[in-house]
């Protein structure tokens, strides 16, 4: 079969080839692409990738054989005898080019969406002195120019006069308080973002360079994937533009009812919000899941045994009678064992994978003796994992806290999330009895070190962390083929560590990772004086003007804001 698709194909002329990849995958050039004047979202989602065109791009390269791939879409033309400082022209195949142009695009396309929202910002707002308002005017005049190309005539626009009321902290010498807009040449910001739009994007240098350090993506694998990001709508879902600062679903990265839920039990002695619902899925909506959620270690085991959680068909009734036990101080009388099904063999486990492209692994650490050595299949390419728990790492030995996660990899992800939910290390100590000296900030290190090894993401390029940060150093004991190969990361803070936002910037910077296009950083913004790791409209202006990476602040950061703005 494979012989007569490639005879198909060989028969057609390279131009017409071209033109049905055109066809699938979009011509514009990011260049050419008037981003200033398409601003809203609903206008800009007509520009993303069909996922229909995503899997029929896909199938095309995949399912013909190895020579045509290699000849007609993948092979790399540049010299290889190039040096980095060479200013020999680099040539690329017509079908490299093609790929590249389509990424890019899908990149700043990515950019300008999960942006938009801050086209429509009022910062001069809350309990704050004239002072202090003046300060926010001009923080949002600072984020709307670089992240948007957007000016102000006067910073009043940027007060939101019917909340803020400065003239119970008047002050007399604060009346003409610097009140020049510091950014209001249209020309200047405009060709300041088309700048950040060129940094963001991946050049024929950078993409030599990735190939010659054997980073593993080829740039039609990374289309695929930031197509796909953008198709699926992972970026609604982004930690770092999460608008609700209580998202509970946000650890899906995609709506419920496309996620094939694999819960261990359920508690309904709690409330729903905080056990999960549980989707009763009927066989044709069964068809449309893309996303697959396994949820503590018996929801591991349930997977692996095909045993599926059945919900009961009262959960109201069900919900009453644990409130009941609860109250009468029964609730931890022993239940009846559950009955699993026989483990099923690693070549059956990945077969029931193999529907799905993003996973969410839930208080999931170690896989059971059958897995612990397990390759995940290259279906899947968004991961998600998150902590919430004691149960994944209670009353362990230290060897095996060494030995989290085992040496399971995942050979095709390119998305990682690591979400820890600062609730998890409320302990001052955790562990055995024997073994009660991993306090929370060791583990957070330990889960990123072992983690963050190019064996085990051979082609890892977007890492997001949220509540992950600790009080050693960023990244310490982490592989540096790894780090290096990175082109996105970001950045979400727990309250304790909301002050660590500069010092994660500076370390960042010092990474020096030879591909980073794209950093986001959730950003403490309070000009209030007695706010603790605050950055100031100076400290912001130099995140913007770093070189090396391009610096976002996230939506999260405002609505974090406009949250605490009136205490």
């Amino acid at each position: 079969m494979d012989n007569i698709r490639d005879n198909l194909f060989t028969q057609l002329p390279p131009e017409v080839i071209h033109q049905i990849i055109c066809f699938l995958s979009g011509s514009i050039h990011y260049n050419e692409f008037d981003f200033f004047n398409k601003r809203s979202k609903e206008e800009l989602k007509q520009y993303i990738l069909p996922f229909e065109n995503i899997k029929t791009l896909n199938n095309l390269i995949n399912y013909t054989s190895k020579d045509l791939r290699d000849n007609l879409f993948l092979k790399t033309s540049i010299n290889e005898g190039l040096e980095e400082n060479n200013n020999t022209e680099l040539q690329l195949s017509l079908f490299e080019k093609h790929w590249l142009n389509c990424y890019n695009f899908q990149e700043i396309l990515l950019y300008w969406i999960r942006t938009s929202d801050l086209d429509n910002l009022q910062l001069g707002t809350g309990d704050i002195s004239r002072k202090e308002m003046i300060e926010m005017c001009k923080i949002q005049n600072l984020i709307q120019c670089k992240e948007r190309g957007k000016i102000m005539s006067e910073l009043k626009e940027a007060e939101n006069p019917h909340y803020y009321d400065y003239t119970f902290y008047y002050e007399d010498n604060d009346e003409k308080e610097k009140d020049t807009v510091p950014f209001n040449n249209k020309d200047k910001a405009q060709q300041d973002l088309k700048e950040r739009f060129k940094r963001l994007a991946l050049n024929e240098k950078d993409y030599y360079l990735q190939q010659q350090k054997g980073y593993n993506n080829n740039i039609f694998d990374l289309l695929i994937f930031k197509s796909l990001i953008l198709s699926l709508s992972v970026n609604e879902y982004f930690d770092c533009d999460m608008k609700d600062l209580w998202g509970v679903d946000s650890r899906y990265l995609l709506p419920s009812e496309k996620i094939d839920q694999w819960f261990g039990d359920i508690d309904y002695s709690i409330p729903e919000w905080l056990r999960g619902k549980v989707y009763k899925i009927s066989d044709n909506l069964y068809n449309k899941m893309i996303g697959l959620s396994i949820e503590d270690p018996l929801g591991w085991e349930r997977f692996i045994t095909n045993t599926k959680f059945i919900p009961p068909e009262d959960e109201k009734e069900e919900e009453r009678k644990a409130i009941e036990k609860r109250k009468q101080g029964k609730e931890n009388e022993e239940k009846k064992p559950i009955s699993l099904g026989p483990m099923l063999t690693e070549s059956e486990v990945k077969e029931k994978l193999l529907n799905f492209i993003f996973l969410n692994l839930k208080n999931i650490a170690f896989f059971g003796e059958q897995f612990k050595n397990y390759t995940f299949p290259n279906s899947i390419q968004i991961l998600s994992l998150y902590f919430n728990s004691h149960d994944f790492y209670y009353n362990r030995s230290k060897e095996e806290w060494n030995n989290l996660f085992e040496n399971v990899t995942f050979p095709n992800v390119k998305y990682l999330r690591i979400f820890v939910d600062e609730s998890l290390f409320e302990d001052e100590c955790f562990g055995g009895e024997e073994e009660n000296d991993m306090n929370g900030n060791v583990l957070k290190s330990l889960i990123l070190k072992r983690l963050l090894q190019k064996n085990r993401f051979p082609k890892l390029n977007h890492l997001v962390l949220n509540g992950v940060v600790s009080e050693g150093t960023l990244f310490e004991g982490c592989d540096e083929e790894l780090i290096k190969q990175l082109m996105t990361i970001e950045m979400t803070l727990d309250r304790e560590h909301e002050e660590k936002c500069k010092d994660i910037f500076e370390s960042i910077k010092g990474l020096n990772p030879q591909l980073l296009k794209y950093v986001v950083i959730q950003t403490p913004l309070d000009p209030r004086s007695d706010t603790i790791g605050s950055v100031s409209f100076n400290e912001l202006q130099d995140f913007y003007a770093e070189s090396s990476f391009v610096f976002s602040i996230g939506y999260h950061s405002i609505a974090q804001y406009y949250h605490i703005c009136n205490e």
